[in-house]
């Protein structure tokens, strides 16, 4: 039978094994535990490594689309919307199909000048256009071996015809057929002005294309006088391609 010392031997030796089994629990658990927080630091310096700003002041994403936006800008604004400059500059205006053939009848009603522009030294005029009423139905003009019975009218313009320095300055395009039709013609200022100050004899030409010769069914002339803008050196203000484009 035990003796009384050993009956309290025996139950200190349980409770000193109950109390290392219960460090140890306490001890994993405090490892356990310190491991996940040495994790966090490492993990939070990971995710803002990649959304932080860098010493530009933008994440990656950012440098992204910051190199795509000039390139868009650059392209709105490369857009040229100006106006087409080439469309005022003179150029000699094709020649009608010669020979012509004179089919003149009463089709023009009136030329008037018109947007006309006071010139700054002298009398006259430095710019001006035209008007021009005019009959321009033209059916069954054109002989059947053309193909095409219908005419192609159009206008075009001659300075000081019969004289020496004739010109034509202006031809427009095929316009439309009417039997009282009003049409503007643009005169541009280049094309008049190797002509000097002076009375300049202006004639309308109604004219029909055709494949061998063009054929005259009207013209009209009528007087202006013209006295082209000098600047300061006496050169007329004409000359530039720039003004002319302007004007």
């Amino acid at each position: 039978m035990a003796t009384v010392s050993e009956d309290v031997a025996t139950m200190q030796f349980r409770n000193a094994a109950v109390i290392a089994v219960a460090l140890l629990v306490a001890l994993s658990g405090c490892s356990a535990l310190g491991g996940t927080q040495a994790g966090e630091p490492t993990n939070e310096t990971d995710t803002k490594s990649v959304t932080e700003p860098d010493a530009n002041g933008s994440d990656g994403a950012d440098n992204t689309s910051s190199d795509v936006e000039p390139n868009d800008a650059d392209e709105d604004t490369s857009t040229d919307g100006g106006d087409d400059t080439a469309a005022a500059a003179w150029y000699p205006p094709e020649e009608p199909n010669r020979p012509l053939e004179d089919k003149r009848e009463d089709r023009i009603t009136s030329v008037e000048f018109v947007d006309k522009e006071p010139a700054e030294n002298g009398d006259g005029y430095s710019n001006f256009n035209l008007e021009v009423v005019a009959n321009t139905s033209m059916e069954d003009v054109d002989p059947a071996e053309h193909g095409d019975l219908e005419g192609e009218p159009y206008f075009f313009v001659k300075i000081n015809e019969g004289e020496g320095n004739r010109k034509i300055i202006e031809r427009t395009d095929e316009v439309r057929m009417d039997e009282n039709g009003t049409f503007y013609i643009d005169v541009r200022p280049a094309g008049i002005e190797e002509f000097g100050a002076g009375s300049l004899t202006v004639e309308v030409f109604l004219m029909d294309e055709d494949k061998d010769w063009d054929d005259i069914y009207a013209s009209v002339g009528t007087e202006i006088q013209y006295a082209p803008d000098t600047s300061a050196d006496g050169s007329s203000s004409t000359v530039t391609d720039s003004e002319s484009t302007d004007s």
